[in-house]
């Protein structure tokens, strides 16, 4: 009983979030997404043209794991579980995807790698294509897992964005 108390997810929702452009920082600004769940983290994306997305952890860090790859030099992050699901919560699709670390964050954001089709990872995109596609469904919805340390596991789960 206690372990179904503590894997409940509370419930989340999405925002819309315009930015401003800061020439000093070199930022462009603009519109972005994100989906948060109070004490668990959340989601965010810059637009479901833009294949790229975010996890932030709001309690605890990502269980970073480092390697190295001939193409992208070092790196660090996490593997994560997707999943898939359709309006009666059944698992359509499920698949592993590698996550960077983003530096100066303490371990607690990833994102999927932006730096060009030859060092991202293969299948990036068209996995993330599979996650946007879901979250502009009328139902179902996307879970993302991923392994913190010391702590129980970021599991996420994601429902359609609504305007």
């Amino acid at each position: 009983m206690m372990a179904i108390a503590m894997s409940a997810q509370g419930e989340g929702e999405w925002q819309k979030h315009e930015s401003k452009a800061d020439e000093l920082r070199g930022s462009s600004g603009g519109t972005y997404y994100s989906y948060i769940v109070p004490g668990l983290g959340g989601f965010m994306i810059y637009g479901f043209d833009t294949y790229q997305y975010f996890l932030i952890s709001d309690s605890g860090q990502f269980n970073i794991d480092a390697g190295y790859s001939q193409f992208a030099g070092s790196y660090a992050g996490v593997t994560v579980l997707v999943g898939i699901y359709d309006d009666g919560g059944q698992l359509k699709e499920k698949f592993k995807m590698w996550l960077d670390r983003v530096d100066n964050k303490g371990n607690c954001i990833v994102r999927t790698r932006d730096a060009g089709s030859m060092s991202n990872p293969v299948g990036q995109k068209g996995k993330v294509k599979k996650i946007f596609n879901a979250l502009q469904s009328d139902g179902g919805y996307v879970r993302i897992i991923a392994e913190r340390f010391q702590r129980t596991d970021f599991d996420l789960k994601i429902p359609p964005y609504k305007e």
